[in-house]
């Protein structure tokens, strides 16, 4: 007796489909892991004072720890994303060394120009003048060209602030862009600024602390083409206690801002 076929032909169908849905499925899940697979390593000069590597994805906060090598000073950062820009961030005995991303758009000129004394006094002053808050500015570098800069500013509320405590202060270090779409620099307008720390503590503690900015270790990017991102031998830097900037291109200038106002709210 000869058999209906369309069960057959149904089944023929739904395996049809299958094979069409499971390439997708493995290909997203390929995809994914191969998102995952990039990494950042390196290794500090001093092996016996590293104690702990992360990196940190400035644009949404994602932080991945990293393995170190007590006795060597190697480490690796890896599942990063690929696609993603990163800071490094190695806990040091008697100390931190703090990547950040100093890089700004190359300008329109075909031969690039970099900043200019009167450009940089021109920021500082700008700088100066969009902070309210904090009594103690410190602009620890400004790179850039004749049309984009980044600054690097340490700022601190000595001050009695609202609710403040005896002896507490408030630390912000800020990574601010400005731009000079015509004749005059303006802050880049899109963005208010990137915070790398705001830390409500007592000023003892604060000074105590000892964190190196370094533009080496910022602005680090894997890619497709450059999963595995070796950054090298990077030396120690100094354990003494402050807040300092180290890289290519540092203009390094100390400014206070003193203001009557006792308490801000």
């Amino acid at each position: 007796m000869e058999l209906p076929s369309r069960p057959l032909l149904l089944s023929a169908a739904r395996l049809t489909r299958l094979w069409l849905v499971l390439p997708a499925l493995f290909g997203a899940g390929r995809g994914s892991q191969a998102g995952d697979a990039a990494s950042i390593r390196g290794q500090i000069d001093q092996k016996s004072s590293l104690v702990s590597a992360a990196a940190v994805n400035r644009s949404n906060g994602k932080r991945f720890p990293g393995k170190v090598e007590s006795d060597s000073g190697n480490f690796r950062v890896g599942g990063l994303p690929l696609g993603g820009t990163y800071d490094l961030i190695l806990d040091l005995r008697g100390g931190r060394l703090e990547g950040v991303n100093m890089r700004v758009p190359r300008s329109d000129y075909l031969e690039e120009q970099p900043l200019s004394d009167d450009d940089i006094a021109v920021i500082a002053e700008k700088v100066r003048s969009l902070n309210k808050f904090e009594d103690v500015v410190e602009i620890l570098a400004i790179d850039g060209n004749i049309q984009h800069a980044a600054v690097l500013v340490n700022k601190l509320r000595t001050k009695p602030f609202y609710e403040s405590k005896p002896g507490e202060i408030i630390w912000r270090p800020e990574l601010w862009h400005f731009e000079r779409p015509e004749e005059t620099w303006v802050k880049v307008q899109d963005e208010l600024f990137v915070i790398l720390y705001r830390d409500r503590l007592a000023k003892a503690e604060f000074d105590k602390r000892s964190v190196t900015f370094d533009s080496r270790l910022g602005g680090l990017q894997v890619t497709a083409g450059e999963p595995e991102l070796d950054v090298g031998v990077i030396a120690a830097p100094e354990p003494a206690p402050g807040v300092r900037y180290r890289g290519a291109g540092a203009r390094p200038q100390r400014v206070s801002n003193r203001r009557d106002s006792a308490t801000d709210k």
